[in-house]
């Protein structure tokens, strides 16, 4: 049994759901599972619809529904022949526009939108989307069930950011998925969202699709997860800014998890966490390119024989770099203790972190500094905030103590301001921050000197362009 799943970019529209339908029915004989994401665009226009509402304006935000709402019947109808599928989708469809005009009718006249209320919005993209998917493999011959994410992935209630109940979840598909695995059925469900132990709909973060691929195939030891996006792969850098990337073959679970914190879009940061405890192989594929190799991110990497061999340069924009000085020599650890426990309180996740002896310098991203966090810092000391910065990470194998890297790294941004190092605490990373603005440059820099001064080696493969 395997696990596959689409990203928006891949079902936007009739034709790449054909494209979607195709490429599972190639796959049957593997059993799969199938994990949808919502159409491009959809996520972000239920959001827009969701905050518009509670702004008051109500005409506008059915406006924005009716036009989301339009984009999927254009696919129903180029997508579907049959007329009783049609039926059966566009009555289904009616039911979810009813429902999130009557979300709208309630946010307009509170004025309010929750978090429970946003991911209430939220969850019908994917509803939408994996419907279609469903219908067309359905309507191809294939013995295909669409399940409602709500029937498994049960969450905790932490709306926008839910974390799965693992045990209940293995508990649930046992009982729901496995059964139609069995009978050579072709489950199709959806990621991002899950459900309360109450019945609420939840969301697990942004493009937490991978996420949710994850944790199905850990809880049902699949053989392998498959990640079907719009890149050929792991790519040595971010194609939109480096025109000569090449694709990293393969990669292990800690190389994959390190470049997606650090900014990797490719990857949702949570995917390695549930498939490295069971070692199940997970592979990053282009739905454009259905016949390529793709990149396996597995337990073992390729051997380097000792050697540093660099994989992939990731980034991440809209950082601060957040520095506190003591305002008297006191002890260490009553100090950092004392800027742990803020940062705890206000929910922040440190991205890089330096120390001096007495100083302390992290890196957080610009959305997550809430009013009141610099205030409650200066109780420990005073507290300077650098913005518009940005981190660079490099990603590799053999990095620690690797002679030469830091000259060529340096070298190479000999012109940059560079405002921080951090090195050493991991064999597979070397990140760094610099002004926000210097990313491209810098990037095209670093990815000149590890990548294209060199052969392509057996870790790395030319993509067609």
């Amino acid at each position: 049994m395997i696990v596959m799943k689409f990203g928006g970019t891949s079902n936007q529209d009739a034709a790449a759901m054909s494209n979607v339908i195709s490429i599972v029915k190639s796959h049957l004989p593997e059993q799969p599972v199938v994990v949808i994401s919502a159409i491009a665009r959809a996520t972000n226009e239920l959001e827009q619809t969701a905050r518009t509402a509670a702004l008051g304006n109500k005409t506008q935000a059915e406006a924005l529904l009716n036009g989301l709402f339009n984009r999927h019947n254009t696919i129903i109808e180029s997508l579907i022949t049959s007329a009783d599928i049609v039926a059966q989708l566009k009555a289904t469809f009616a039911q979810y526009l009813a429902e999130l005009k009557q979300l709208v009718n309630g946010v307009t006249i509170l004025r309010e939108l929750t978090p429970r209320t946003m991911d209430a919005f939220c969850s019908y993209g994917e509803r939408l989307s994996s419907r279609l998917i469903a219908a067309g493999l359905q309507e191809s011959g294939v013995d295909a069930v669409w399940i409602d994410a709500k029937d498994f992935m049960v969450t905790d209630d932490d709306f926008g950011r839910a974390q799965p109940l693992t045990d209940l979840v293995a508990s649930n598909l046992e009982k729901v998925v496995r059964p139609m695995v069995k009978q050579m059925k072709v489950p199709v469900t959806q990621g991002f969202i899950g459900v309360t132990q109450s019945g609420a709909y939840t969301t697990m973060g942004r493009e937490s699709s991978d996420y949710s691929a994850s944790i199905i195939g850990a809880a049902m030891n699949a053989e392998r997860v498959q990640i079907w996006t719009d890149v050929d792969g792991i790519l040595t850098a971010d194609p939109n800014v480096v025109k000569e990337t090449r694709k990293v073959k393969r990669m292990s679970f800690e190389e994959a998890f390190e470049l997606s914190f650090f900014g990797a879009k490719v990857l949702h940061p949570n995917t390695m966490l549930p498939v490295l405890e069971k070692k199940i192989p997970v592979q990053i594929l282009n739905s454009r390119h259905k016949d390529g190799s793709g990149t396996l991110v597995d337990v073992d990497s390729v051997s380097t024989d000792g050697r540093t061999i660099i994989k992939s340069i990731a980034f991440k924009k809209g950082l601060s770099i957040i520095t506190v000085t003591p305002h008297k020599r006191f002890s260490q650890y009553l100090f950092w203790e004392g800027i742990f426990s803020v940062l705890t309180r206000y929910g922040i996740t440190t991205g890089m972190m330096t120390t001096s002896e007495y100083n302390i310098s992290f890196t957080v991203e610009n959305k997550m500094i809430a009013e009141g966090l610099s205030h409650d810092l200066q109780e420990f000391g005073r507290v300077d905030v650098h913005g518009s910065k940005a981190s660079l990470c490099l990603v590799g194998t053999g990095m620690r103590g690797s002679a030469g890297l830091m000259n060529r790294i340096f070298d190479a941004l000999s012109s940059m301001n560079i405002m921080m190092v951090s090195y050493g605490a991991s064999s597979l990373n070397l990140a760094l921050v610099i002004d926000e603005q210097q990313i491209p440059e810098a990037l095209r820099r670093l990815h000149k000197e590890f990548f294209e001064r060199t052969e392509v080696g057996e870790a790395f493969e030319s993509i067609a362009r």
